[in-house]
């Protein structure tokens, strides 16, 4: 094959890219007409150019081409290799969602002091529930009536900053896992706002349903008395109360005995008691799923971590019992709806205790559940916060609006530091 560049003319046989022939060496040199192909590599040596004879003019030595050749050979090698290399990296990081998903290893682990948190949770929790609640059915002194009323509100901001700090972030935090079922990964996040919308939809459509029955059945019972059924504190704007004096009556309803006598002669009459049970329900799912988290954690954090969820036990007791005592029921009733609060969380522990040597926190059935459970806490608790509580209990409230501007102040006041404690204990738990 006689070479077809332009620029160069070859005498040298050798330049003729006769790698089968005897007059020549199968070397890279051999022949620099781009048209000539080596034919088996393995075999190239790299030798001194031979010596040929050339004619014409070239524009650059054959050496100069070929180190370009080989460096650009070399540098298209080189990011073969980097571009495998993160193929590579990609089965790896493919690799490590598995292993990120796998149960982690277990820590050191103090059983006897786990169990003795049963009873300090335990302990902390009846503290705040029962002694807001024995406050409340105790007392009946404007005196006490305020400091309830300010419980209260204090109460209300720790429900709301629960909802904010503690559920909703975990619940997008759990939708948002790597080790989500791949099912539910195409939805993520917005799984919680759907299973939160429907759990406030739920109570608002129970509720409704609740005081509907109520009416038919005191119509029932009085047919010749029309009987409006309302919820929280709104009755009190059918009312004409005397004087401007709060008294416990009128901050506490609940301080009355034990029956349902909350109406006046235009057949009015107050029903909270199946919101406040809503919200303990929508609470108690939030406190189970903390007691399991702190029965399995290693010794290293769970010190910690108990502090933290005992400061949040006892304030959410102190909010959840004003809201009971506020209830038109029995003592007996309100203490046994105050019984299961204390209760959830040291059974959570326990539960968590049990199943710790087979926990894994990484599986995606575990992750799912507890991101359903939370948004379903969170939307019954927004509902609660901003319709039986602050509407009913502060916006739309009787009694509240006649308060001084001072008091009301205080009460704000103790809103915004019951929210603010919360959002700080959401640091460690």
């Amino acid at each position: 094959m006689q070479p077809t560049s332009d620029a160069l003319e070859f005498t040298d046989e050798c330049c003729y890219c006769c790698y089968e022939s005897d007059c020549c060496e199968p070397v890279l040199e051999c022949c620099d007409d781009p048209m000539c192909e080596v034919q088996d590599q393995d075999h190239v040596q790299v030798e001194p150019p031979l010596r040929r004879t050339k004619t014409g003019t070239g524009s650059g030595s054959a050496n100069s081409v070929l180190q370009a050749l080989l460096f650009f050979g070399v540098a298209v090698s080189s990011v073969s290799a980097v571009a495998a290399g993160a193929s590579d990296d990609n089965l790896v990081t493919g690799n490590s969602t598995a292993d990120a998903c796998a149960q982690a290893e277990a820590s050191a682990y103090n059983e006897p002091f786990h169990i003795g948190g049963i009873f300090i949770v335990l302990l902390v929790s009846g503290l705040g529930i029962f002694g807001t609640l024995a406050l409340g059915v105790r007392t009946k002194t404007p005196f006490f009536a305020k400091v309830l009323q300010i419980f209260k509100m204090f109460g209300i901001g720790i429900i709301c900053s629960t909802a904010w700090i503690h559920l909703l972030p975990d619940a997008f935090s759990k939708f948002s896992s790597p080790c989500l079922p791949s099912s539910w990964q195409s939805y993520g996040s917005n799984f919680v706002g759907v299973f939160g919308m429907f759990s406030a939809f739920a109570v608002q459509l129970i509720e409704l349903l609740a005081v509907d029955f109520k009416r038919k059945k005191l119509a029932r019972e009085n047919p010749d008395l029309e009987h409006t059924v309302v919820t929280g504190n709104s009755s009190a704007f059918l009312e004409h109360p005397s004087k401007d004096e709060m008294t416990l009556e009128q901050a506490i309803p609940s301080a009355h005995s034990g029956k349902n006598d909350n109406h006046d002669h235009t057949g009015v009459e107050r029903d909270s008691e199946l919101g406040t049970i809503l919200l303990e329900a929508g609470i108690i799912f939030h406190s189970l799923i903390i007691g399991i988290t702190l029965g399995v954690t290693g010794d290293d954090v769970f010190t910690s971590l108990l502090i933290s969820v005992c400061f949040h036990q006892m304030f959410e007791g102190m909010a959840l019992g004003v809201l009971i005592g506020n209830l038109q029921l029995s003592i007996w009733t309100k203490r046994l709806l105050c019984l299961a609060y204390p209760l959830t969380t040291p059974i959570g522990i326990g539960i968590g205790i049990a199943i710790r040597s087979f926990y894994n926190e990484n599986d995606g059935g575990l992750i799912l559940a507890e991101g359903i459970f939370n948004s379903l806490s969170a939307g019954i608790l927004f509902y609660n916060t901003y319709t039986e509580l602050m509407s009913a209990e502060v916006s739309h409230s009787g009694p509240f609006n006649r308060f001084t501007a001072g008091f009301k102040a205080a009460c704000f006041l103790s809103m915004y530091l019951g929210a603010s404690a919360m959002a700080i204990i959401g640091i460690w738990a």
